[in-house]
């Protein structure tokens, strides 16, 4: 049972700054997370003997403003982000005690486009392409 922390404030997204290729850039939302794959191996006998574990696949998706878009674009030269090499986005959380937290995700875009809506705030969803995550490497 978890025990109730007083007078400590917890990370909240407002803890958040976030950088690609260390450019500070808005974000709307991040999530990112490591999956493994875990398998029970079986004999003859009804139940699993023993078990194992496989390959491990890491994931992310990243809201981004389109003014942050835009300007990503830009820097492409030909406007296509998908011909973007890999890159890192650092997600660093910082709290009243400067304890940091930094994750560093190398990724790239996998898809590219726009999301209209009667939202004052134009933004995209983007799924990404990782190749890797770094928890915890501040």
């Amino acid at each position: 049972m978890a025990s109730v922390i007083k007078n400590k404030k917890a990370y909240d997204s407002g803890d958040a700054n976030c950088t690609i290729n260390g450019v500070p850039i808005n974000i709307t939302e991040i999530t990112y997370a490591t999956e493994q794959e875990h398998q029970l191996n079986h004999t003859l006998a009804n139940k699993a003997t023993s078990w194992s574990r496989g390959k491990i696949s890491d994931s992310c998706s990243v809201g981004i403003m389109m003014h942050d878009i835009v300007d990503l674009e830009k820097a492409t030269g030909s406007g296509d982000l998908l011909q973007l090499p890999p890159f890192d986005i650092n997600v660093t959380f910082v709290n009243e005690f400067n304890v940091v937290v930094n994750d560093t995700i190398t990724c790239k875009f996998q898809k590219q486009g726009r999301e209209v809506t009667g939202d004052m705030v134009l933004q995209m969803q983007y799924e990404m392409f990782v190749l890797g995550i770094e928890y915890n490497n501040a």
